[in-house]
């Protein structure tokens, strides 16, 4: 039963009551049954979506865990960019398909590519320390005779998988379900809640990440040691002057791919590193691991994948806007909800006003300012001093970190009082055609 109703403190079309507090549940929809249904498609989706890279020898399993669970907290929060590093990793595995068919080896397939691109295989030199390689390291490895191509089929890469199918049905069958019944609401004219629309945009996502990384195995917690005879100085003499600059990584960095200038998800790693790694030591070198939001498709992105990430972007925070009329506890609310939209699609937009800008001014930039030639526009921003990426950089996230923190917490705080067509059940017979 209803504790109160209230009507708006604000103008709105029409007129209608608000179920103030906790409202039960006994024959219908409850404030409970809300909060439940949204919080254990969220904790679901973030979970079963995330395939990480192969994590630094020697972790824990409690280790791990902890590790993976960082990472569900980051998928909670910012599902949308998991979908675009998910999607450039796809790519990035399909170019390695192309180049490996190009190489003689049909063999390759976007499950071994997703493999390696993930740390699954390390190479072991008679000179150096193993260290993993990439689908487009290995690629060069094998053509140029360093290394034979590892005859390892699918299934053998698939047995590390440690994929739950009992797991990810229930999760489909959970957001699945979720998902029809707020269509069904729609349809019916039947009010949602704002933690309704922000959980619905996170399935959108989900499914999005999901097709991407379908090939991805999940959880593996060992590489496959790959051996050569080839030392790794010989390696970079044969490689030339492209192999003379120092190495982060591995010594094979001269063949890692430059930033993306069209990547949708580049920009925001790029200012992660600038807000996290300020001031601190680099990691030891050669590094046992990759890191999961490693993309950069060596082939760069085809018009078709960038059409894709607009498009989803605009579809994910255009679901948001569902909620720009719907009936808040406060005018305050009301006003923050689509602010918060609002900065999110503004700084989309603003993202895709300044590609094609960064993309035709960074190599004039750079040889007027910094006396270096570089091809895209993160170059020119790692070139910049600490202080002036910070100026740049940190604006942007604390916008986009406190808009979107106040989505998820506005969907909170808003189940203390509801539209009343809130708590009504769906009608579903209404959907069956009646003879």
């Amino acid at each position: 039963m209803v504790n109160s109703t209230s009507t708006l403190p604000y103008n709105s079309s029409e007129t209608v009551g608000l179920a103030q507090g906790w409202i039960p549940q006994p024959e219908g929809r409850g404030t409970l049954s809300v909060l439940l249904s949204c919080l254990t498609t969220i904790v679901l989706c973030s979970w079963s979506v995330l395939c990480l890279n192969i994590p630094e020898p020697g972790m824990s399993r409690w280790g791990f865990l902890k590790y993976k669970l960082r990472w569900q907290l980051f998928a909670i929060f910012f599902p949308e960019v998991v979908t675009s590093m998910a999607a450039e990793q796809w790519e990035s595995a399909n170019q390695s398909v192309v180049e490996f068919k190009r190489l003689g080896h049909p063999q390759w397939t976007m499950r071994h590519a997703f493999f390696a691109d993930m740390g699954g295989f390390m190479l072991q030199c008679p000179d150096f320390p193993s260290f993993p390689v990439d689908s487009e390291q290995l690629a060069y490895l094998v053509e140029r005779k360093h290394l034979r191509y590892p005859d390892i089929d699918q299934e053998m890469i698939w047995d590390r998988n440690k994929a739950d199918g009992f797991a990810r049905l229930i999760t489909t069958i959970q957001f699945t379900w979720f998902f029809v019944q707020c269509l069904a609401r729609w349809v019916q004219r039947l009010a949602v809640s704002t933690l309704e629309i922000t959980t619905f945009a996170t399935i959108l996502a989900t499914l999005n990440t999901l097709f991407f990384w379908y090939h991805k195995p999940l959880d593996v917690g060992t590489p496959i040691i790959l051996k050569t005879d080839s030392r790794i100085t010989d390696i970079l003499v044969k490689a030339g002057d492209r192999a003379c600059e120092p190495y982060s990584g591995t010594p094979l960095d001269f063949l890692k791919s430059p930033p993306v200038s069209t990547s949708i998800v580049a920009p925001f790693w790029f200012g992660m590193g600038v807000l996290v790694d300020f001031d601190k030591e680099s990691l030891p070198r050669p590094t046992k691991s990759f890191v999961n939001h490693r993309t950069r498709p060596p082939a760069g992105i085809t018009k078709r994948e960038m059409i894709y990430g607009i498009l989803f972007e605009f579809a994910y925070f255009g679901v948001h806007l569902i909620g720009w009329n719907q009936l808040f506890p406060s005018r305050a609310e009301l006003y923050l909800w689509r602010a918060s939209n609002l900065v999110l699609l503004g700084l989309l937009i603003m993202y895709l006003i300044a590609i094609p800008t960064g993309v035709v001014s960074s190599r004039a930039f750079s040889r007027r300012w910094q006396a270096k030639e570089v091809g895209t526009p993160l170059e020119v921003a790692a070139q910049l001093p600490t202080w002036a990426q910070f100026i740049v950089h940190i604006p942007v996230l604390i916008l986009y970190f406190s808009a979107r923190s106040y989505i998820l917490l506005e969907g909170l705080i808003s189940l203390r009082a509801l539209p009343l067509s809130a708590y009504v059940d769906i009608t579903w017979a209404n959907f069956v055609p009646h003879l």
